[in-house]
């Protein structure tokens, strides 16, 4: 049996560099990309952490011994493939600043405070249907470097993963 992955259309995505927003000037690649074929294990090869998952891994409001500060919100959706079917057992991972803009990491100088009883990321699998479901809090907005008085307003990140690694989206 044969089996084909077509390669997505590079036309399909936005340009990589837009030099108002200075932070691409650093990350937009500077020579054009070059497809290169995916190989049958990089499609089909192990994906980390699904066998990981524990039960209230997607409530992030009980994984300390107090209640975090914040508004309480649920977050939840479908993972749904090109034709609309719901994508079952896909890892489905967030990570958020706390409610005053605050990552729980060593990059992150932001002066707000850290909250003890925050972690700021979960992990869950989604249903036979695609269905997915997070408890968390409403992060706050940050200060970043692209221009002065420049902010980035609230926001959660996530990361979905497929039946490879190499189809991870972020």
């Amino acid at each position: 049996m044969t089996l084909l992955y077509p390669l997505q259309s590079l036309a399909a995505h936005p340009a990589r560099l837009s030099p108002a927003y200075r932070s691409t000037v650093k990350r937009a690649p500077q020579k054009p990309l070059i497809p290169i074929r995916h190989t049958l294990s990089e499609l089909t090869g192990p994906v980390y952490g699904h066998e990981t998952v524990r039960e209230h891994d997607n409530d992030l409001t009980i994984q300390a011994k107090g209640e975090p500060l914040g508004e309480r919100i649920i977050v939840h959706g479908h993972v749904l493939d090109e034709d609309g079917r719901g994508v079952p057992n896909t890892l489905v991972e967030l990570w958020q600043a706390n409610a005053c803009g605050r990552y729980v990491h060593v990059v992150d100088q932001h002066p707000a405070p850290l909250d003890p009883n925050f972690t700021g990321a979960g992990r869950t699998q989604s249903d036979a249907q695609g269905y997915y479901r997070f408890i968390t809090i409403k992060p706050g907005a940050y200060p970043w470097g692209n221009h002065h008085n420049a902010w980035r307003p609230a926001h959660i990140h996530f990361s979905v993963f497929g039946h490879s690694f190499i189809s991870r989206l972020v």
